[in-house]
């Protein structure tokens, strides 16, 4: 009986030992991949820093490019108002007014964007740099929505409103002077009464209202847009705030 109990004890010893030295291992392990895991975190999180503060720039730069453009607008619809009430002989415009005011129909202002910081830096980093899900929507939804339905908008001006204006207005007899040639003074023309023809044409009155209507659309796109990128900014600057 007594060597009988003085095995077990050996055995007992021996798998506790043992018991001890896997769980030892198990721990070794576990703090290994909890070590490797923190240290992937801190670059995930320096990562998305970077690119936050990479993509606030960008969208603060584009906030300022479409409050200009929008303000281009309003100032192109002021100016239309004014053509369509001297085409409605409310008023009398000189004709370098009156060239000038086509001039600001035929060339508009669109935004130019730079979404290279976006596609390398968060959509092809391959992995889920964003750690808070709102944040990366809103980011995401600037340039996968609001910038792609911007280009389309820039279709409509220069499709529908650019370039259609100034083909009706060429096809109506009209030209224009511009700094560094005048048309009028090279070729004797009467540039007076080439105007008075061009605005007897319903054809070109016609697409200027049209322009001046539509005009309207696009402004409020642009508008839109620009209410857009400052709200990602401010959830950008929430995020940043808190993650300091």
């Amino acid at each position: 009986m007594f060597i009988g109990c003085c095995v077990d004890l050996s055995v007992n010893k021996l798998l506790t030992r043992g018991g001890i030295e896997i769980i030892a291992v198990f721990i070794g392990i576990s703090g290994g991949l909890w070590s490797e895991k923190q240290i992937e975190l801190k670059k995930t999180i320096k990562s998305e820093k970077i690119a936050l503060q990479s993509i606030r720039e960008e969208f603060v730069s584009d906030s300022t490019a479409l409050f200009g453009i929008v303000k281009s607008i309003e100032n192109e619809q002021k100016n239309i108002e004014v053509l369509l009430n001297h085409i409605a002989e409310d008023t009398t415009l000189s004709d370098s007014k009156l060239n000038s005011l086509i001039f600001e129909m035929i060339y508009f202002r669109y935004l130019t964007y730079d979404n290279s910081i976006y596609e390398s830096l968060i959509k092809g980093a391959g992995k889920k740099i964003i750690q808070v899900d709102s944040v990366s929507r809103a980011i995401s939804s600037i340039y996968e929505a609001t910038y792609k339905h911007l280009g389309n908008i820039f279709q409509l001006q220069k499709d529908l409103l650019a370039t259609k204006t100034y083909n009706s207005f060429v096809e109506s007899g009209g030209y224009l002077d511009t700094k560094r040639f005048s048309i009028t003074q090279s070729l004797g023309e009467n540039q007076s009464k080439m105007f008075n023809e061009v605005f007897s044409n319903k054809k070109f009155v016609t697409q200027v209202a049209f322009h001046y209507d539509t005009n309207y659309f696009i402004l409020n796109q642009y508008k839109w847009a620009l209410k857009r990128v400052k709200k990602a900014i401010v959830e950008v600057d929430t995020y940043l705030s808190k993650s300091v």
